[in-house]
């Protein structure tokens, strides 16, 4: 890829020259363009028609595809093969065919017990609580401002918590972010939508 290979090459310069070069690049590539666009517009048979220039029939003949076909015959395989053979794959593990009434058998478990798991693992999740305790805890703080890392100090649970509670809250919160794009929970402020500013 030549990406990687032109970075590597203007690596070792200033950062004044790299932006120089890296300029020169994009003046050379939008020369290439306009050249091409150029082309195109020069192709087209400029008229006094109130509709606009007049283009010949195979001007997007490259452009456009009428039809496609895609033969996938190759990539297929017999799903279900005759005979009953095992197959060694490296590993000691075994393929074997088996019936389609099995294999369907076997999907339906399957899904069954995924279902079970999601079910068991959302009802571990206590969204409503967590969100009592963040509303309580900032009814304490009276309106002032504070980190999210503060507030997820304050009580004790893992900052995905806190952040589903107070997405999921009916209370309303100003959000204020401070620092890069990428916030660290330090940088992030909040505090009641409703409260007058107060300092913190």
């Amino acid at each position: 890829m030549a990406a990687p290979a032109a970075l590597s090459s203007i690596a070792p310069l200033e950062k004044n020259q790299q932006l120089q070069v890296a300029a020169e690049a994009i003046s050379q590539i939008v020369e290439i363009c306009v050249s091409r666009a150029n082309g195109i517009l020069d192709s087209l048979e400029v008229t006094d028609s109130s509709n606009g220039p007049v283009s010949g029939d195979d001007f997007l003949s490259g452009l456009m595809r009428q039809s496609m076909s895609l033969d996938l015959s190759d990539l297929m395989e017999d799903l279900f093969p005759a005979e009953d053979s095992q197959v060694n794959i490296s590993g000691g593990s075994h393929v074997t065919p088996i019936d389609k009434k099995v294999a369907k058998a076997i999907a339906r478990q399957a899904r069954k017990l995924a279902k079970k798991d999601l079910l068991e693992l959302a009802g571990s999740e206590n969204i409503e609580l967590w969100q009592q305790a963040i509303a309580f805890w900032m009814q304490q703080r009276q309106g002032h401002k504070v980190s999210l890392w503060q507030l997820q100090q304050a009580l004790g649970m893992p900052l995905v918590e806190v952040w589903l509670g107070l997405l999921h809250s009916q209370e309303q919160y100003q959000w204020e972010g401070h620092g890069e794009f990428y916030y660290d929970a330090k940088d992030i402020w909040l505090k009641p939508a409703r409260s007058q500013p107060k300092s913190n």
